[in-house]
């Protein structure tokens, strides 16, 4: 069965502690976010995701997860190599402070993601 563009969702996860612990400003955050989707883009541009995905630009869809910390940042990270899930850290100030994946279908993905919440 072919898949289009709105059979696809990227994922971000977010370090929630960059805002309550380490008090960044919401701009801050988001832009976190945005630096890790847009690399993910360009890394995976070539990928027949990627090309499904931005086949519609007005129907994408993304969903932000978010992790408390660091260390679960660092994990989850570990837990997406580990199961050969493409996706890019986003390092700022020396630190992993998000993470995109490339588009994906929901399901191929969903048991990597298990257990985190919406950001």
């Amino acid at each position: 069965m072919a898949q289009n563009a709105t059979s696809y969702v990227m994922y971000v996860i977010l370090r929630r502690d960059l805002q309550t612990k380490l008090q960044w400003p919401l701009g801050a955050v988001c832009t976190q976010a945005a630096h890790a989707a847009s690399a993910a883009m360009w890394i995976f541009r070539n990928d027949p995701n990627t090309e499904a995905y931005t086949s519609d630009l007005d129907r994408m869809h993304k969903v932000t997860l978010g992790v408390d910390s660091e260390e679960e940042i660092k994990k989850v990270a570990e837990k997406l190599s580990a199961r050969k899930v493409d996706h890019k850290v986003w390092i700022e100030d020396d630190m992993p402070v998000c993470i995109a994946l490339k588009p994906y279908p929901k399901e191929e993905v969903k048991n990597a993601l298990k257990g985190l919440k919406l950001f």
